[in-house]
């Protein structure tokens, strides 16, 4: 009963929106592809994952059937650790452009760390066998893609330098320009 069935609402929505769709999927996939030719050509990545990467397997399929390689990539940086990677989508959660979700779809860009969102449980002996270890996951939205790549390079280049107190206080203090009420995780022992 809940499941399948659009409110009237939502589904006003999609039809007011409807004309613009197509050229905003494209906006996003012409962007995912200007962040692979970055991500491709920096020392830090190991790998790239898109259809627009230049190691993808099935490229001429791709160019024969598809006129888009998608907004939806992902990456490995170069001798990051598991727990480092999930820092790393920390410290470009920080930059504003990039927020942290689960689902990808939509107009903003987003990213997450697939160990930490889609793979708690797995064990990292599984998650190297399967090919989906140290794995940053984005997906593009319609923002500046000049500007995604200038989040990415700074996070790239100084995730490192930003420590997990600093990560914390950004999401306390986010959390409240917004507004919200404080998860019980990022309240310290002044908050009780």
């Amino acid at each position: 009963m809940r499941g399948g069935v659009l409110s009237w609402r939502s589904a006003a929505s999609i039809v007011e929106t409807m004309a613009s769709a197509e050229s905003r999927f494209t906006t996003r996939c012409h962007n995912a592809a200007t962040i692979v030719e970055f991500l491709e050509g920096h020392p830090l990545i190991e790998e790239v994952f898109h259809p627009k990467a230049a190691n993808y397997r099935h490229a001429t399929l791709l160019e024969e059937q598809y006129k888009l390689g998608g907004s939806l990539l992902s990456f490995r940086i170069n001798e990051l650790s598991e727990d480092k990677t999930g820092h790393f989508c920390d410290v470009l959660a920080m930059t504003r452009p990039f927020r942290y979700a689960l689902s990808f779809d939509g107009l903003v860009s987003k990213v997450n760390h697939h160990k930490s969102v889609s793979e708690f449980y797995t064990p990292p002996p599984l998650l190297k066998k399967q090919g989906i270890n140290r794995l940053v996951r984005l997906g593009i939205g319609c923002e500046d893609a000049n500007d995604l790549v200038a989040c990415l390079n700074w996070a790239l280049w100084n995730h490192d330098k930003i420590s997990s107190d600093e990560i914390l206080e950004y999401q306390r203090s986010r959390i409240e320009n917004l507004g919200l009420d404080l998860p019980e995780y990022l309240k310290d022992d002044s908050d009780n």
